[in-house]
C-alpha cells in the first residue's frame, strides 16, 4: 500500500491525515480525501464508524482492501487503549488493539495514560498506569510496534513534566510520546513543551487555535499557518533534533462545506514548513 508520495526516504517527515477529521463519515470518505489532497498516509481513528475497538477479522480484511483501493498507507492506529483507567467504560483489550494494528500493519499505536490529570492523580493511579504500560510495551515490542501516549488534558501526560515522569518510569524503548500542543493555557509555551519532551517524541498531532483558551473556554480552531501556535518554529526544532516521523493533521479548522479545502491547506503548509514544498 503506497501513496503517490511514499517514494520518499526514511529521513523525511511525513504529513498524514488523522481520519478522525471525518469522524461523522465512513472511513472510505477520509481515505479518499487523504489520497486526493496529497497526504503521505493516515492515522486510522480507532472507533466506529472507522474501526472497531474489538478485533473483527472480516472488518480488518475489508479495511485492508479499502486502503489498497485508495492507495493510502496507514502509519498509526489511533486507539483508545487506556492504562490505569479509573472510570467505567474503558474496557478495550490490549490483545484486540495489537491484533488490529498487526492486521493493518501500523507500526505506531496511539494509547492513553489514565483518565485523570496528573495534578489530581494519586500514586495508586500512577502505579497502575506504569505497570500496565510496561506490560503493553513488552507485548508490542514482540510485534515490532511502538506505543505513543497522547499528551492530552485530563491524563497523566497532560504536561511536559508529567509526560517525562511517565517516560522515565515506564522505561521501555518502544513507549514514546505523541506530542501535541496544550489545549488550555498553562503558562508554558509550545516551544518549551516541545523542547522538554523532544527525546521521547515518536509522533506529532498538529492543531492550532485562534488563541489558546483559558480553562473552561471553548476552543476556536485556526489554520496551522496562522493560529496562535507557531508551527514553523516547532517543526524547525523537530527537524533540527533529528525527528523523522509523521506530523498528523488531526482536525480541519472548519467542519462546514470547506473541510476538504481546509485540510488540503494545512497539508500544503506542513509540507512547505517541513522543507518539502
Amino acid at each position: 500500500m503506497t501513496t503517490s508520495r511514499d517514494s520518499r526516504s526514511d529521513t523525511d517527515l511525513r504529513v498524514i491525515l488523522c481520519t478522525i477529521a471525518y469522524r461523522d463519515k465512513l472511513l472510505e470518505r477520509a481515505l479518499e480525501v487523504a489520497a486526493r489532497t496529497g497526504f503521505d498516509g493516515v492515522e486510522l481513528w480507532g472507533r466506529e464508524p472507522h474501526l472497531p475497538e474489538a478485533f473483527d477479522e472480516t472488518r480488518m480484511r475489508a479495511t485492508r482492501k479499502l486502503l489498497q483501493a485508495c492507495e493510502v498507507t496507514p502509519y498509526v492506529l489511533g486507539s483508545y487503549l487506556r492504562f490505569g483507567a479509573t472510570k467505567n467504560g474503558d474496557s478495550i483489550e490490549l490483545a484486540d488493539t495489537l491484533h488490529i494494528a498487526r492486521w493493518l500493519r501500523t507500526p505506531l499505536v496511539r494509547v492513553w495514560a489514565s483518565d485523570v490529570g496528573s495534578a489530581e492523580a494519586g500514586e495508586d493511579v500512577w502505579r497502575a498506569c506504569i505497570e500496565q504500560a510496561r506490560s503493553a510495551a513488552e507485548a508490542a515490542a514482540k510485534l515490532e510496534m511502538t506505543l505513543v501516549v497522547e499528551m492530552h488534558a485530563d491524563t497523566l501526560a497532560d504536561t511536559a513534566q508529567s509526560a517525562l515522569r511517565l517516560m522515565r518510569e515506564v522505561d521501555r524503548d518502544n513507549f514514546r510520546l505523541n506530542f501535541q500542543v496544550a489545549s488550555v493555557e498553562d503558562g508554558v509555551s509550545p516551544e518549551q513543551r516541545l523542547q522538554e519532551t523532544l527525546p521521547w517524541i515518536a509522533h506529532v498531532h498538529a492543531q492550532n487555535y485562534e488563541r489558546v483558551p483559558a480553562p473552561g473556554e471553548a476552543l476556536q480552531r485556526a489554520p496551522l499557518a496562522s493560529g496562535a501556535v507557531d508551527y514553523r518554529s516547532l517543526l524547525a526544532r523537530l527537524k533540527d533534533f533529528g525527528y523523522r516521523g509523521c506530523v498528523a493533521v488531526e482536525f480541519a479548522y472548519t467542519e462546514q462545506s470547506g473541510r476538504e479545502e481546509a485540510l488540503a491547506e494545512d497539508a500544503a503548509f506542513l509540507r512547505a514548513a517541513c522543507g518539502d514544498g
